[in-house]
């Protein structure tokens, strides 16, 4: 099964987006297949994995504890991060790599992607691993994150929160990481949001792939 099997341009180009407090939307059945979904999480890369974090309150910006898998850089697939796919996800990195799916996000967003590279990185989130409120960076297009998790309970946590306000408690919506489900952000100024902290008693981590569409050469809004 190739990855553009696996995935449905379609449902994504088709996203409806919400446009309070800014430019985001929830993209169901992008991957129709519910043997698919399910194969893809127990694919889900397992080793590899670097963690980065930095407390939360300093002056350097946003605090975070994540592990991540890079997979592509600046447009090019990053072979460390590469060698720890099964075949099922090279073919989805393959596809995002794609015209299809630029054009997909290009329709839904109503951004122009021509000229931006593409960044794509496997997360995962374990216990106590969270971000602090934050608005991505200038230079990041749109966002598209993909959640690949079966049977999350919402007492885990671990949730994206959408917010009105840079307050974490500003909660316009919550998405609690699903099977497949994904969510595309325009960043701008207001762009806020957060993922709440993964509870102790979480028996799976939050397992994410994150895209980035980035315009190098933009450096403010």
């Amino acid at each position: 099964m190739t990855g553009t099997a696996l995935l449905d341009r379609d449902a994504i180009a088709r996203a409806t987006m919400a446009s309070v407090p800014f430019t985001w939307g929830l993209v169901e059945d992008s991957v129709p297949e519910q043997a698919a979904r399910r194969r893809l999480a127990a694919e889900f890369p397992a080793e590899g994995f670097v963690l980065t974090e930095r407390p939360a309150g300093t002056a350097a910006g946003k605090g975070y504890r994540t592990w991540n898998l890079s997979l592509v850089q600046d447009g090019v697939p990053v072979p460390g991060g590469m060698r720890r796919l099964t075949p099922t996800w090279r073919d989805v990195v393959a596809f995002l790599l794609g015209d299809a799916y630029r054009s997909a996000v290009a329709e839904a967003t109503g951004q122009d992607l021509g000229g931006t590279a593409l960044e794509v990185r496997a997360v995962r989130y374990g216990a106590g691993s969270w971000i602090d409120p934050h608005t991505d960076r200038a230079d990041k297009v749109v966002t598209q994150t993909w959640y690949f998790n079966e049977g999350w309970r919402p007492e885990w946590s671990g949730a994206l929160r959408i917010l009105r306000s840079p307050a974490a408690d500003d909660v316009a919506a919550e998405i609690v990481p699903g099977l497949a489900d994904s969510v595309l952000l325009v960043p701008s100024p207001d762009s806020w949001h957060t993922v709440a902290p993964v509870a102790d008693l979480a028996e799976q981590d939050r397992r994410v792939l994150l895209v980035h569409f980035v315009d190098g050469g933009r450096t403010s809004w």
